[in-house]
């Protein structure tokens, strides 16, 4: 089975090394220095699940050189989606498996519509990492789990296997997509929002009583959109959701767009605060504390 992954940074060389465990057939596309790395050096794994590692796929910044793909792991920033689609139309044929895993809940739907040919699955994950300034990839959550939906079960049950007989990862196919898709959306529209705000990991926000309230109201508000735009949602999951951040949380962590942010690199503020805002004008809702938090997050990313 040929497999591919384009966007090799911690979700994408998470995938990338999961797959290079047990498949010898597996391509990685990269650009600039990470491909220089990629290539030198290896696929660098430093995980907590995993172990240490040093993979040698095939690297290379032109998709099309791989050809045809059985299945493609899409981990790319929103924000560069449809660049990478484009890149990748030479490598999807009709059966091609193609599972984008990004943050936002319109991802699917974006590459459904940009993808005239090849499977496409929904997909969200649930893992702590992120890449080194070396490009090494360094995992540190006790967990890695993928969930898939929307696809014919075929497509769904061989991307299951795939990942699953390795041990090191937990994919799942859950009943209900779009729920599990809000669910994390909620949290990423207030914890990555907040921890880019206020440049600060869990423990910081812990020691501002503030700065929880405000925690507590960005997951209330984007639940609110949540079930006004019809997806089944439980009343109780902005608590059910503070209290796990809160309480299981690594006190050290932080969210990838507080790296962005604080590197004054290209972020993901749209695909958080941006769209949920939209989504909430179609709805006629209004979120302050998402508003106050976007105005000001969008005036500093606008000097980057």
């Amino acid at each position: 089975m040929k497999c591919m992954v384009s966007g090799i940074g911690g979700v994408g060389g998470y995938i990338a090394a999961v797959l290079c465990s047990h498949r010898q057939d597996v391509t990685l596309i990269a650009r600039g220095k990470r491909w220089e790395s990629l290539a030198k050096k290896g696929l660098v794994v430093h995980s907590r699940r995993m172990g240490e590692h040093i993979f040698h796929p095939f690297v290379t910044a032109t998709p099309a050189a791989a050809g045809r793909q059985d299945v493609i792991f899409i981990c790319v920033k929103n924000y560069s989606l449809s660049e990478a689609l484009a890149a990748l139309q030479p490598c999807i044929a009709e059966q091609t498996i193609i599972v984008p895993v990004l943050n936002g809940i319109d991802h699917y739907d974006v590459t459904k519509k940009q993808t005239p040919q090849g499977r496409v699955l929904d997909s969200l994950i649930y893992i702590t990492t992120a890449y080194d300034t070396d490009y090494s990839i360094r995992q540190t959550s006790d967990y890695a789990k993928l969930c898939i939906g929307k696809g014919d079960s075929d497509a769904l049950e061989t991307v299951r296997r795939l990942l699953d007989e390795t041990g090191v990862f937990d994919c799942q196919i859950p009943d209900d997509m779009d729920a599990e898709a809000w669910h994390k959306y909620i949290i990423n529209c207030a914890y990555n929002v907040i921890t880019a705000y206020y440049d600060a990991t869990t423990g910081d926000l812990l020691q501002h009583p503030q700065w929880l309230k405000e925690f507590h109201d960005l997951l209330e508000e984007t639940h609110r959109v949540g079930v006004a735009a019809g997806i089944r949602l439980s009343p109780s999951l902005p608590d059910e959701i503070y209290r796990f951040m809160t309480d299981k949380r690594n006190a050290a962590a932080t969210s990838s767009m507080a790296r962005d942010f604080k590197a004054k690199r290209a972020n993901e503020l749209e695909t958080f605060s941006g769209h949920v805002l939209k989504k909430a004008a179609e709805l006629h809702l209004t979120l302050p504390v998402t508003t106050r938090f976007y105005a000001e997050l969008k005036k500093r990313s606008a000097s980057f």
